[in-house]
C-alpha cells in the first residue's frame, strides 16, 4: 500500500510540483491550499507524513496548524522562504523532522521525506514491548475504525458520535483493543499500529 502524504501549501504551482514528483516515486499525495481543507483531509485519510509551508497567507500559519492537529503523531517537513531566527525558533517548537528553504531541490525533499518516515517508524518501534506477538495480531473492522480515531486524538464521546454507537460500546472496543494487543499505554498502541500499518 502506497504511503499517503498531505501537502499543505497555498501556492498551488509549488504544491502540484511536489505532488507530481512524489507520485512518480511511489507516494500518493493530497493537496490542501488552506488549513480548513487540510483539516477535512485529516478526517478521511491516514497520512504517513505532512509537508507544510510555514507562511500560508492565512491567520493560521503552518506551525500553528501542525501544533494543533498533528503534534508528534506524524513526521513533519516544513517549507519556507524565510530563514529569520524567529521563524526558525517557532518551527523548532513543533519538532519537525526537516526544514527546507524555498526554492528547494525536489530530490532533496524526497530524500528528507524518506528519512523522516523511516526515522519516525524506528522511533516508535523501539518503544514496543518485546513480548508483543506482532505477527499474529488481528483486529476487527470496527476496532480498526476506533483505533484510527483514537490515533487522531478523538475522545470516546467524539468517536461515539462519528460512528453512531454508544460511548459504552466505544469503551468496550477500546478495552478489547488493548487486551488483544497487550499494549500497556496509548504510545505503545500507536507504535504497534504503525508497525502493523493499521494507521
Amino acid at each position: 500500500m502506497k504511503k499517503q502524504i498531505l501537502i499543505l501549501e497555498d501556492e498551488i504551482i509549488i504544491a502540484n510540483g511536489i505532488m507530481l514528483h512524489l507520485n512518480k516515486n511511489g507516494y500518493e499525495c493530497e493537496i490542501a491550499t488552506h488549513p480548513k481543507e487540510a483539516e477535512k483531509l485529516l478526517e478521511t485519510h491516514q497520512f504517513s507524513a505532512i509537508i507544510s509551508d510555514i507562511n500560508l497567507n492565512n491567520e493560521i500559519s503552518g506551525i500553528d496548524f501542525i501544533e494543533k492537529h498533528i503534534g508528534e503523531s506524524r513526521p513533519v517537513i516544513f517549507l519556507t522562504a524565510y530563514s529569520d531566527m524567529t521563524t526558525m525558533k517557532q518551527a523548532e517548537q513543533s519538532k519537525p523532522y526537516a526544514y527546507l528553504m524555498k526554492p528547494f531541490n525536489k530530490n532533496h525533499l524526497l530524500i528528507m521525506l524518506n528519512l523522516a518516515i523511516a526515522n519516525f517508524r524506528k522511533k516508535f518501534i523501539h518503544q514496543l514491548p518485546e513480548d508483543i506477538d506482532i505477527e499474529n495480531l488481528s483486529l476487527s473492522k470496527r476496532e480498526l475504525e476506533i483505533l484510527n480515531l483514537v490515533a487522531k486524538s478523538k475522545t470516546t464521546d467524539e468517536i461515539s458520535e462519528i460512528l453512531c454507537i454508544s460511548p459504552a460500546t466505544v469503551s468496550t472496543h477500546r478495552k478489547n483493543i488493548f487486551r488483544k494487543t497487550g499494549a500497556k499505554s496509548l504510545i505503545e498502541l500507536i507504535s504497534l499500529s504503525i508497525e502493523k500499518e493499521w494507521i
